[in-house]
């Protein structure tokens, strides 16, 4: 029976990685939008997390357009600068990397949203 200290921890594949942040970046944007993504890919490529949402550019601002007080001051909680922390947050716990930088890009003609995250290099041990 091997010794249980010496046994190496499960390691995720990157599908398994990539379907974890995809399920955790359309938990965010659920909050945000009112409802999870209705077709979402998530791309997972060495330090680099890509998050496409068909349809996504019309949901979010949709949502984020409710996201308001009756005064019309932004709720705290559902602000752009919020759904940022929050996505790069979701993603740092997923990957157990920092991440240093996010981009979006929401293409009103194509109605395709894009999040980009740059992840801190692979951990060391």
């Amino acid at each position: 029976m091997p010794d249980q200290e010496n046994v190496a921890p499960a390691v995720a594949t990157v599908p398994e990685l990539s379907a974890e942040v995809g399920s955790s970046l359309a938990s965010v944007w659920a909050r945000y939008v009112g409802a999870r993504p209705s077709k979402a890919e998530t791309q997972l490529d060495g330090s680099v997390v890509r998050w496409q949402l068909a349809e996504g550019t019309r949901e979010f601002e949709e949502g984020m357009s409710v996201a308001s007080e009756e005064d019309g001051s932004p709720r705290p909680e559902r602000t752009m600068a919020g759904y940022k922390r929050e996505t790069a947050a979701a993603v740092a716990k997923v990957t157990h990397r920092r991440v240093v930088a996010m981009m979006s890009d929401h293409d009103s003609k194509t109605g395709i949203a894009t999040e980009t995250f740059i992840l801190e290099g692979p951990r060391k041990y």
